[in-house]
């Protein structure tokens, strides 16, 4: 089945859905359930009676994804390629990467209409998340530019810049880069070098569009100026910096972590809205973002005025309040298109 990856309550959960992560209560015992497998009743009870409150679980689709999550693992290991001939080499191949971008560009632009759904994979470990998270990076920086009014040629730009913004993390020693704590101040400097290194890996790889080394550096830069390294301000961050510290951040919140669980991704969306009021995020940029992936994103739990609960699968482009949803029994609703439904409340 392939379908929205989606953070549900246990409570909420249906047997036949499909557990994307292996839950285990210690190490020396066997797991409650395995990633792959389909839950039972059996399962979703022992889940409950363990205090297991989230499982990451896929569902069936409504809407074709703008990128399939075949293709985000295709694209998840070529760009681990990348990355380790990088670290060997301290350059990349720009023709590699451009078809890359050239690929993710077509499929978004392919399959962008009114209705969307955006399907994000769960990664297990730090390492894998690394080489995900740059494919994330190009999918949502380009759904945001694509929606901003961007031409292809910039789209594809954008989508090259996004995909290897963060290949400077290879100069950074794994175990400070994979620590499962938090950083100390002198740690967190080395890390925060990564943009330094990514561009000068573009330099050595004879990477000269400025659009595109910026934003590989500038992507931690905040418009109030309390970003890295340079502290730069709203009118020195390229467009594709600004647009790539939007899908950065809202990644890297909805992700898994050896320092840190995942949030849900309607909390995600809140503090990416709270960025952007803080004049942290381009406001305009994240009034695009929001545009496609809604205020309630794929994987947000609700409570309808009807009293009905309800999982977001899918979203209408300018209609931030009123997703596709599937209810518990299995039913599926568009509030753009039902008059007299509501949400009250998100139940994550």
């Amino acid at each position: 089945m392939t379908g929205p990856v989606v953070w549900k309550k246990v409570e909420s959960l249906v047997p036949g859905e499909i557990s994307m992560e292996t839950v285990r209560l210690s190490d020396d015992q066997p797991p409650i359930v395995r990633i792959g497998q389909s839950l039972t009743e059996d399962m979703v009870e022992t889940l409950k009676e363990k205090g297991v409150r989230y499982l990451w679980v896929q569902i069936s689709s409504v809407k074709p994804p703008v990128v399939k999550p075949e293709k985000i693992e295709q694209l998840k290991e070529e760009i681990k390629d990348i990355f380790g001939d990088a670290a060997e080499k301290l350059r990349v191949d720009r023709r590699e990467i451009a078809n890359l971008s050239h690929e993710i560009v077509n499929d978004i632009v392919k399959n962008y209409s009114d209705k969307l759904s955006l399907i994000l994979l769960i990664q297990q470990n730090d390492e894998e998340y690394t080489y995900v998270h740059e494919v994330h990076a190009g999918m949502i920086s380009t759904l945001i530019g694509l929606e901003s009014g961007l031409k292809i040629n910039q789209l594809s730009r954008l989508s090259f810049a996004a995909i290897i913004h963060d290949i400077g993390k290879i100069l950074v020693p794994k175990d400070i880069l994979y620590a499962p704590r938090r950083l100390n101040e002198k740690e967190f400097e080395l890390v925060k070098k990564h943009v330094e290194y990514g561009s000068r890996i573009c330099e050595n790889s004879d990477i000269r569009d400025p659009e595109i080394i910026s934003g590989v550096r500038d992507h931690h830069e905040k418009l109030d100026g309390t970003g890295y390294l340079k502290g730069s301000k709203k009118g020195e961050i390229s467009l594709e910096a600004r647009i790539i510290a939007i899908a950065d951040v809202y990644d890297a919140l909805i992700s898994n972590r050896s320092y840190k669980s995942s949030w849900s991704p309607y909390r995600a969306i809140s503090e990416i809205i709270k960025m952007a009021s803080f004049g942290k995020l381009d406001r305009e940029l994240v009034q695009a973002f929001v545009s496609v992936v809604g205020l309630y994103p794929v994987g947000t739990t609700v409570l309808l005025n009807s009293g009905e609960k309800a999982i977001v699968v899918g979203n209408t482009r300018g209609r931030a309040t009123q997703p596709i949803l599937r209810l518990d029994n299995g039913e599926n609703i568009d509030l753009a298109e039902e008059k007299g439904l509501t949400i009250v409340q998100v139940l994550d």
